[in-house]
């Protein structure tokens, strides 16, 4: 089936700023010591910069808050820190792509396990996934973070799914990033959202 799709980058395109700094700052504001994980993160970065290991070990790294923090915590973080910084006239543009039909997908590199608990006017999620135990999340990043190319794939994967194809001509996307150009090299109509201020402007792509 053929459908017009309107695709999200979040940070720094829904809402300002990047959401696992704002994690990271979360978690140290209320423990502290917590400090000492980053000599983990730097050794897990080297390792990724000298080809030796993976960005994804290097991500679960750095998402060492997951390890301490459950659902219940991760939706105050949420509510707390993201929906604040969220820009009110790109989800009221999100709102009204919805209400004209458009299937509207938010795809990020930025975790599921918190970003699970968003309310957005979008009928899918895609982000990086993570391991749960118990029904409680970890940092251990399952498959690719997904950024950069790795988009294009989730979002193929979840349209085959829905047995849908999207209408290229009549389709639209949005970012901040070049890093994000595979994912809007699938629709016709691309959007830059510009940082600090979320204002939208034609996406040039060279």
């Amino acid at each position: 089936m053929l459908q017009r799709v309107a695709l999200y980058d979040f940070d720094n395109t829904i809402a300002s700023g990047d959401s696992i700094a704002r994690l990271l700052a979360y978690d140290l504001k209320k423990y502290p010591y917590h400090f000492f994980y980053f000599f983990k993160v730097a050794f897990y970065y080297v390792l990724y910069l000298l080809h030796l290991g993976s960005f994804e070990k290097a991500k679960s790294a750095l998402l060492f808050p997951l390890n301490h923090m459950d659902n219940d915590q991760l939706k105050a973080f949420y509510q707390q820190e993201i929906e604040p910084t969220y820009y009110s006239h790109i989800v009221k543009q999100m709102e009204q792509e919805k209400h004209q039909g458009y299937l509207v997908i938010i795809c990020t590199a930025s975790c599921e396990a918190y970003m699970q608990f968003q309310q957005l006017p979008c009928d899918c999620l895609l982000g990086t996934r993570t391991i749960e135990k118990n029904h409680q999340p970890t940092s251990q990043v399952i498959g690719k973070n997904c950024k950069g190319q790795e988009k294009v794939p989730r979002i193929q994967e979840y349209l085959k799914s829905k047995d849908i194809e999207i209408d290229y001509e009549h389709s639209v996307a949005y970012s901040d990033s070049s890093s994000d150009i595979p994912m809007l090299s699938l629709v016709k109509n691309r959007k830059r959202i510009a940082l600090k201020t979320g204002q939208i402007s034609d996406f040039e792509i060279k």
